[in-house]
């Protein structure tokens, strides 16, 4: 069960839940999360239950704590709470909404029976977002539904326009932030929903069969993408490749229909799986500035499911010297990365659905150099 504090509580989480050892809080203002151990959430509630720092240390030497521990617990925690109630709102810059600027490069994308196109005002910017939808190309005319997007920039912003209206802008150095707007109203579009819908959207990758998904996360680097695309080439279907939607109506993640960006360390080996390899476009990432190249899905929203439940979650870490190995591990562990590197809706009745998702979830983490050793634990994480 979750606790709710009340908004007077201008310091306090607006909820706390315990999975296991851990506890998350969830702080309405700035729509940040804290996990904690035992012991932290102990001096936690003791810092909220306290009128001051006195009281708050005198209860502390009642603990046997000393007074000069307690004034640093005290300080780092002060320090912590008012960190955790800061609105950090990625779009707060006052800037004037410009009228749509005429675009350079139009794209086309057909997505099942709709399309979306995108009115490119720059070519950094066509370079940037086009290449994981090339696949989709089309310059079919008679869609079900069209979606338009115009993503333009204007001295130091790029802004977001779709079917006329302003969506966003965001500073030219926040392109991470942009496309993961971007994916958003895609996903809007393709399933008819708005941001209130979704309860999040994770930076991960998610592989399915047809009754369950199992999504893939790891830091930067670590091969996510990578497994995913050796994972499709033995036959399980990849749902999204490195943004992983959930809706809250049905605590089920959607598939994502992009391409799957692979990374030049992983060409070679990669070359043996799809022998359509090298002919798939070359481009650079324009975070890493390394080759890469987008790998096009097996299946799409004709032919594969269109969302599933998901209970399970695989940290993984490739490391070429290591013995492959899978393991049980905690969900606090897993939460360090999903909720760091996702966008979590600050809706209440959608926190409230995310942190009673999160209870449920079985959580592993996969140390692999074989590639065949870890399409096998897949293959029997979807049997379990």
């Amino acid at each position: 069960m979750f606790k709710e504090n009340t908004l007077s509580e201008i310091c306090s989480p607006r909820f706390i839940v315990q999975i296991n050892d851990s506890f998350i809080f969830w702080f309405e203002r700035s729509n940040q999360y804290l996990v904690v151990s035992k012991t932290i959430n102990d001096l936690l509630g003791l810092f909220f239950e306290t009128t001051n720092k006195s009281s708050f240390l005198t209860a502390c030497i009642d603990q046997n704590i000393s007074l000069e521990e307690a004034h640093t617990i005290y300080d780092d925690i002060h320090k912590l709470i008012k960190q955790a109630n800061t609105s950090a709102d990625q779009n707060s810059a006052s800037v004037l909404i410009p009228k749509i600027a005429t675009p350079i490069v139009i794209k086309q994308y057909l997505l099942k029976t709709s399309s979306v196109i995108i009115n490119y005002g720059t070519l950094e910017l066509e370079k940037f977002i086009h290449p994981q939808w090339a696949h989709a190309l089309t310059k079919k005319k008679n869609c079900d539904h069209t979606t338009t997007f115009d993503v333009f920039k204007v001295q130091d912003h790029n802004f977001l326009f779709v079917n006329k209206k302003y969506i966003k802008h965001y500073h030219a150095n926040e392109s991470h932030v942009l496309a993961g707007q971007i994916n958003l109203q895609i996903i809007n579009a393709l399933y008819a929903k708005e941001e209130s819908d979704w309860m999040a959207t994770f930076h991960a990758s998610t592989v399915c069969n047809d009754q369950e998904a199992i999504m893939i996360i790891g830091a930067s680097g670590n091969g996510k993408s990578t497994l995913s695309a050796v994972l499709m080439a033995s036959g399980i279907d990849v749902l999204a490749d490195d943004f992983t939607p959930l809706l809250a109506e049905n605590k089920e993640v959607y598939r994502f229909p992009s391409g799957i960006s692979v990374k030049v360390g992983a060409f070679n080996m990669l070359k043996e799986l799809y022998p359509d390899f090298e002919e798939y476009p070359l481009d650079v990432s324009t975070s890493k500035n390394v080759p890469i190249r987008y790998i096009p899905p097996i299946k799409n929203l004709e032919s594969g499911t269109s969302h599933l439940p998901c209970k399970k979650i695989v940290y993984v870490h490739y490391n070429p010297t290591a013995i492959s190995s899978m393991e049980k591990i905690s969900t606090a562990r897993i939460l360090e990365t999903l909720i760091t590197e996702s966008w979590l809706s600050p809706l209440t009745s959608n926190v409230e659905l995310f942190l009673d998702w999160i209870k449920d979830l079985q959580c592993y983490e996969l140390i692999y150099s074989d590639n065949e050793m870890a399409v096998s634990k897949f293959n029997e994480l979807f049997g379990s």
